[in-house]
């Protein structure tokens, strides 16, 4: 990240002030009635109707895979720091609440305490940085040979690249933790559809340590889930997906399940 960052003294006196400034505070209230009104629609299969019939090769990984259906399960089972409600608008998912620069450069967000993943690990800042490091940053660890097309298309590229005017490509400087409940992420460049941008499914937060372990997303391999539901069953005739009862919103009462096509 470049110097553009506040160090750590004046970031904590910028951090108030921007607290103090009501213009630059999210629009509404969290509550976890918004981020229920954005979770996406269960009709589409549950534990009483006819299952829903998806493509049988999922890659549960949103960062990376393509396929229709692999995003939308990971929907069920992800959650990012942003959430759409269902008239599109920006709502706290994993962060509780976010402060925007008067410059719109910086977008602290204050993560919800004692957030967990289904499998009981922590959701920290550190996480969410090492999430945010992954798909921006080409030589990180976590990043290895995926395409990352979504960042590319959102975000305009990755860490290091330059255009012709020698101008950053990404509108995304970078992420830092701040303390032991925010992180802040820093734009090259205002970027008014920020929140948005966040929302989408690609930008869900995962268990890096899960990542770490390898072959994450496929068949077999340890989900561990930020959003309302955890994988119980993934075999030849189908997957099924039960509540996730470490959800920090409201807990659905009915698991969903799904056929292959």
């Amino acid at each position: 990240m470049n110097t553009k960052i506040l160090p750590y003294r004046l970031f904590v006196l910028t951090l108030i002030a921007l607290f103090a400034a009501t213009a630059c505070q999210p629009k509404g209230t969290a509550t976890e009635q918004a981020a229920t009104d954005s979770a996406p629609s269960t009709s589409s299969g549950t534990g009483s109707g006819n299952p829903a019939a998806i493509n049988k090769d999922l890659f549960l990984d949103p960062a990376i895979t393509e396929d229709k259906d692999s995003l939308l399960i990971s929907q069920y089972l992800y959650e990012g720091l942003v959430v759409l409600d269902g008239n599109g608008q920006p709502q706290p998912g994993i962060a509780e609440s976010w402060v925007i620069s008067d410059d719109q450069l910086d977008y602290i967000f204050s993560l919800r305490p004692g957030i967990t993943f289904s499998d009981g690990t922590p959701i920290t800042p550190d996480i969410v940085a090492d999430n945010f490091n992954r798909w921006f940053d080409p030589k990180n660890a976590l990043h290895k040979d995926g395409d990352y097309t979504a960042w590319e298309n959102i975000f305009l590229g990755f860490l290091g690249e330059k255009d012709s005017t020698d101008r950053a490509k990404s509108t995304v400087d970078g992420i830092q933790k701040v303390d032991s409940n925010t992180v802040l992420l820093h734009l090259n460049r205002p970027v008014p559809e920020t929140l948005t941008y966040l929302a989408n499914p690609a930008f869900a937060i995962l268990n890096t340590a899960a990542i770490a372990a390898g072959n994450y997303g496929t068949k077999g391999s340890e989900i561990s889930s930020s959003g309302p539901y955890i994988v119980s069953t993934w075999d030849d005739n189908g997957l099924a997906l039960d509540p996730n009862p470490n959800y920090w919103g409201k807990i659905p009462t009915d698991g969903l399940k799904f056929t292959w096509r």
